[in-house]
């Protein structure tokens, strides 16, 4: 059943304009001017690079989480270690996950404030708006996530059972925030210049 059957509207044009730009381009935005520069053939390589980290996180947890049930119920010989490695690749998977999310755009999000405006000037106003405090909210948290990081490097804290230094854990959190803050500037300048393009029309 298409979408235009399930809401019982002939077209999905007049809720769903203006899109919400990406911060990067894609195969339809790729010859756009605010998409060129230095900046983008190196995300370009910095993407491939986070969706290999993300392809080998991901198929090393499942796995490690493969061989735990071999070892714990096959062999009857389960290994500790594994219990620590599983949360560390899964932070990763999370965390590369989150800022991938970023740059593709795909967070859950709903399209409530389209049914109220049609005004693309509004609609972009407020978008812009949310990506400047989700920039905010990153920065913050990014923050705190440095001073864990920090902490544990002045402690020289380790696991318990492979003895590997905090900071391997730590730092899919770094990474992550420092990933999801850099996506979210792009998308700023970007929502920042179609804001200005809109207001000179």
């Amino acid at each position: 059943m298409s979408d235009k059957t399930l809401l019982h509207i002939d077209g999905l044009d007049d809720i769903m304009t203006p899109e919400p730009v990406l911060p990067v381009p894609n195969k339809a935005t790729a010859h756009k001017d605010e998409y060129s520069g230095l900046i983008y053939k190196l995300e370009a390589q910095l993407a491939k690079i986070l969706r290999l980290a993300m392809f080998l996180t991901s198929l090393g947890l499942g796995l490690l989480m493969a061989a735990q049930v071999f070892m714990r119920y096959v062999i009857q010989s389960p290994f500790l270690g594994m219990e620590e490695l599983a949360p560390m690749l899964a932070l990763w998977v999370y965390f590369l996950g989150m800022s991938y999310s970023s740059r593709e755009r795909d967070h859950i999000s709903g399209g409530v404030l389209a049914l109220i405006t049609h005004n693309p000037k509004i609609l972009m106003s407020i978008r812009f708006i949310g990506t400047l405090l989700c920039l905010m909210a990153v920065i913050i948290f990014g923050y705190y996530a440095w001073k864990l990081t920090a902490f544990n490097l002045k402690l020289n804290r380790t696991s318990v059972y492979m003895r590997w230094p905090k900071y391997l854990w730590d730092f899919s959190m770094i990474a992550g925030f420092f990933l999801m803050g850099f996506y979210y500037l792009l998308q700023l300048i970007v929502e920042f210049k179609a804001l200005v393009t809109m207001r000179g029309k």
